[in-house]
């Protein structure tokens, strides 16, 4: 559609006078800002499309409000503001921009949608990004191809866990030249040198299928004393130990499987559950617990400990379950896990000891939530992140092969 110059019913002394303040106006960086349009042209008709830019780049770069959130600042007819957004997603930056701030506030797109629909109408095109010809679903294909290319692999993740292993493993190999992915940090209480020596004594402690109880001694190396426990739940190939710390009062988990299982596709795979957890991790989820790190090639994984405080009643209700674990919902995650209660655990003050790092912690515990310790049956979905063929591959919910 045609958009219109603004007209106006000001003098030109009003005009020189507000224009004159508008020059006062400096960022940080001692550049001159655009002015919000109606602060010296209040009165109009029609609608000037440089004059909207003005109010949107005044809203981002003077008040340091986030893309998406200074559009829906702006109060225009619906019709006009579906056709600014479309403006906004067909311009390369610009859509960048906008597309950014959205993947870097998951929680909010719920919130999101609804406020857009208001602005731009319910029945807009927008709305239905999953559509190949939508101009958001264009905008968004150009938004990953380029964050793909100039981010890191973190960065990746944290705006989606659902990036398929080639695409993963590849961005990998274009940095480091081989790979041997790995994802996050070692703890610093397990060095390096450490770890080469913990891993071959654990996996001379493994088992496949049904596991049998089993004392571990303990490991002294370089006089640091490490402790171990075997968990014996479970009868796949996934062996689960516990590791503490006594010098530094600190508690991990070592989750290990056979190489044979390696992927970042599979289900049941350690790859999978890490790009899960890497994202809960990386958008400081209360509702799982933190990924530390992850060997692609060693295919093991070290998470924080998380103290097991059962839930006061067995259920199988899925419902139920995720009232109790509401942030995998705010995050786009559906959690499907009904088989088994030792895979969560009640929220409390000592449970882990990072909590303070987690987004609504004091909240959540007050509302009796949960903790996840093993995040096999999840799903993602979210309305403004459409999946991009060659770089995301869907979730495999486990849970689905026991139907």
């Amino acid at each position: 559609m045609k958009i219109n110059k603004i007209t106006y019913n000001i003098s030109q002394a009003q005009i020189n006078n507000r224009q004159k303040k508008a020059k006062t106006q400096y960022s940080e960086k001692g550049l001159l800002m655009s002015y919000p349009a109606e602060y010296y042209m209040p009165s109009f008709r029609g609608i000037n499309l440089g004059k909207m830019y003005e109010e949107y780049n005044w809203y981002i770069n003077h008040d340091r409000v986030p893309a998406i959130k200074s559009f829906l600042k702006m109060t225009y007819p619906k019709e006009i503001m579906e056709e600014f957004l479309t403006h906004i997603l067909e311009t390369k930056d610009r859509s960048y921009e906008l597309i950014d701030s959205i993947t870097h506030m998951p929680r909010e797109s719920v919130n999101i949608t609804k406020a857009l629909g208001e602005k731009i109408g319910t029945n807009s095109k927008i709305l239905m990004p999953f559509l190949p010809d939508n101009p958001y679903n264009k905008a968004y294909t150009n938004y990953i191809e380029q964050k793909y290319e100039r981010d890191c692999i973190i960065e990746l993740l944290k705006i989606r866990p659902d990036w398929s292993e080639q695409a993963l493993i590849n961005k990998y190999e274009s940095k480091f030249g081989n790979k041997k992915l790995k994802i996050g940090k070692l703890p610093k209480h397990i060095p390096q040198e450490h770890l080469d020596q913990i891993l071959p004594y654990l996996k001379s402690k493994m088992e496949i299928g049904l596991k049998n109880r089993q004392q571990i001694d303990d490991l002294v190396i370089d006089n640091k004393t490490y402790q171990f426990l075997f968990y014996t739940e479970g009868k796949s190939s996934k062996n689960v130990f516990r590791v503490i710390i006594p010098s530094a009062a600190k508690k991990y988990i070592i989750k290990m499987d056979i190489p044979e299982n390696r992927s970042l596709d599979k289900p049941f795979a350690l790859g999978t559950l890490a790009k899960i957890d890497s994202y809960l991790t990386l958008n400081r989820s209360r509702n799982s617990a933190p990924l530390c790190y992850y060997d692609h090639d060693g295919n093991f994984s070290i998470y924080k400990y998380i103290e097991h405080a059962h839930i006061d009643k067995l259920t199988n209700d899925i419902n139920e379950i995720r009232m109790h674990l509401p942030d995998f919902r705010a995050l786009g995650l559906d959690y499907n896990d009904t088989v088994g209660y030792k895979n969560y655990f009640k929220l409390e003050k000592d449970s882990i000891d990072t909590h303070n790092l987690m987004e609504g912690f004091e909240e959540a515990l007050n509302k009796n939530e949960w903790i996840s310790v093993d995040n096999d049956h999840v799903t993602y979905s979210n309305r403004f992140q459409p999946s991009i063929n060659g770089y995301h591959k869907p979730l495999p919910n486990a849970m689905g092969m026991f139907f």
